[in-house]
């Protein structure tokens, strides 16, 4: 019988965390993609069994919503569990709980996409059995992703950066958590020590490669709110939504650790 949610433990540790002394969106996102992972290699629809029909996942969406990050040496529990699927495509949701406190610490929920390895292309799940897609008994609560409105490039902040061998993963492109450490590399510590992202929103194009160039372009889309970009020449690789909240002493984070 195939597991309808699966369930991971964890504990963050003092190297994981930001300098805040909290869970970074980085490390949300790591999270949310090893418990996909093994989620569907229990499910046999994981690598080792899609790559014997020339499929593999790709991570084309994702929404983040916290209500509060967890802290240094705090025990967490990440579920999951497949929201929708079609031939083509998975909606795989998660939720995010203190072990410690046993409130919920914020959802998050995703897009797969199935595609050809060879030809890069959208792949056809038909030959793989319903059952190995349980459909969830809990209904994710948060927004569907948002797509951020496209950018005016007269009034956006861009600079450049060109990806290096730490930015690849094993299928030799930029990995998906290297595209967010280069936007949220744009704000300065200073402004992290009183922010704190509530809804991170994610969506991915096209794939960039060792060596290219890319253009990070912010946008401020409202008074806590930013649209960005990483484009390689005309091509869009990357489109982000963030939507900012204070980060206060007396706040659901506790502001800054001490």
């Amino acid at each position: 019988m195939f597991p309808s949610e699966w369930h991971h433990s964890y504990i963050l540790t003092a190297g994981e965390s930001d300098a805040g002394g909290r869970m970074p969106v980085t490390l949300v996102t790591e999270r949310v993609i090893e418990a996909a992972t093994e989620h569907a290699n229990a499910l046999h629809i994981g690598y080792d069994e899609l790559s014997k029909a020339n499929i593999g996942w790709v991570l084309s969406r994702l929404a983040v919503e916290m209500f509060r990050y967890p802290r240094i040496n705090e025990r967490y529990t990440l579920s999951t569990w497949i929201q929708s699927y079609n031939r083509r495509f998975s909606e795989r949701a998660f939720v995010m709980k203190s072990d410690d406190t046993g409130e919920v610490l914020g959802y998050m929920l995703s897009i797969w996409t199935a595609i050809d390895i060879e030809r890069r292309t959208v792949a056809d799940l038909s030959a793989f059995e319903k059952e190995r897609f349980p459909i969830g008994s809990i209904e994710c609560p948060i927004a569907p992703v948002i797509r951020p409105a496209k950018i005016d490039p007269a009034l956006a902040q861009t600079e450049q950066y060109t990806f290096k061998y730490c930015d690849l993963d094993f299928n030799r492109h930029v990995n998906t958590v290297r595209y967010i450490t280069l936007i949220l590399n744009h704000w300065s510590l200073d402004w992290f020590d009183t922010h704190t992202i509530r809804r991170f929103d994610i969506l991915f194009h096209h794939e960039c490669f060792f060596g290219q160039t890319v253009d990070l372009c912010i946008q401020p889309t409202g008074s806590a709110e930013d649209t960005c970009e990483i484009n390689h020449g005309d091509q869009k690789a990357v489109a982000a939504h963030i939507l900012w909240s204070p980060l206060t002493p007396d706040g659901p984070d506790g502001g800054k650790n001490p």
